[in-house]
């Protein structure tokens, strides 16, 4: 089982965000979480994506027990099963499209601007891959997001309010996009908008104060005894080639020169005042030394 939520509770004072949930998500599932501001759809949401832990409860990802993981643990849960689509992009605005959807595969081994490319044209967005995201529409970010949110092939896609900045025509595009990756994994989506989920999603669970009120299909196993074993996956480690950290601190540098040059000027400085100290320390030494010398040869010692 891909996503399992077992009593799960998120306490802040005496407000409970999420009040005993349970649900149980198979792969190839597209769920919308429908319910209006205030709801805990976003707290929900935090839990799954392993951005929040439950005060109560247990959140399991391919029956692993996320509360059970340290940070770095999680980190590479967020890193290989997790794609994130946000309602307001957060694309980094000095980088071109390509370059957005490359910075998923930065804390992978490898990175491949081919692979991003791919990733854009499967979103139709392989004309406008060096563009930047000043030079897109809200739709084309969008769609620049979910290519992000693919890249690394994960197998839980959460999206956020993926509509929630765009106008009615564009959000059917970006929709029946996230309906096509839906067919080979499982789709999370937050929505306060019923009628989309309605259209698009195979199960609608529908959140007030904190608590499931309907599930339009309640996952019930036939038998399970019969249920796969949990899959304890190597994740490896995050690592960056030379070229690519060269050219992303090459390309920061470029983009925030006010910065660049302060903290050149203040380098300096450093290095002219350590020099300085180096210099009048050595100067001192042989002052000294010489000194000592002179005193010497006045008063010779004879045996």
């Amino acid at each position: 089982m891909l996503l399992e939520l077992d009593h799960i509770s998120k306490i802040y004072g005496d407000l409970r965000a999420v009040d005993d949930l349970n649900l149980t998500v198979p792969e190839g599932e597209w769920l919308a979480i429908v319910g209006s501001s205030g709801s805990g759809k976003t707290t929900l949401m935090n839990m799954i994506g392993c951005m929040d832990t439950p005060s109560k409860g247990s959140v399991k990802l391919e029956g692993r027990k996320l509360e059970d993981l340290n940070a770095t643990q999680l980190a590479d849960v967020r890193k290989n099963l997790i794609g994130l689509v946000f309602q307001k992009f957060y694309l980094v605005p000095h980088l071109t499209a390509v370059e957005n959807v490359m910075v998923a595969q930065y804390y992978h081994s490898v990175v491949d601007e081919k692979q991003a490319m791919e990733a854009l044209e499967k979103v139709g967005l392989k004309d406008r891959a060096h563009h930047l995201p000043g030079q897109l529409s809200g739709g084309e970010q969008q769609r620049v997001c979910v290519a992000r949110a693919l890249i690394n092939d994960p197998k839980l896609i959460l999206a956020d309010e993926p509509t929630g900045a765009l106008d009615s025509e564009t959000s059917i595009q970006v929709m029946e996009l996230l309906k096509e990756v839906a067919r080979d994994r499982l789709v999370v989506m937050v929505t306060h908008n019923p009628e989309l989920a309605e259209r698009y999603a195979t199960r609608i669970v529908k959140l007030k104060d904190g608590v499931i009120r309907s599930d339009t299909m309640p996952y019930e196993p036939e038998d399970e005894a019969a249920a796969a074993a949990p899959v304890h996956r190597n994740m490896g480690h995050s690592s960056m080639s030379l070229l690519t950290s060269l050219s992303l601190s090459f390309n920061n540098l470029l983009t925030k020169k006010a910065r660049t040059l302060l903290t050149a000027f203040a380098g300096s400085i450093g290095i002219i005042g350590i020099a300085l100290i180096l210099s009048l320390s050595n100067g001192v030494s042989r002052y000294i030394s010489n000194m000592e010398k002179s005193t010497l040869a006045a008063y010779p010692l004879q045996i």
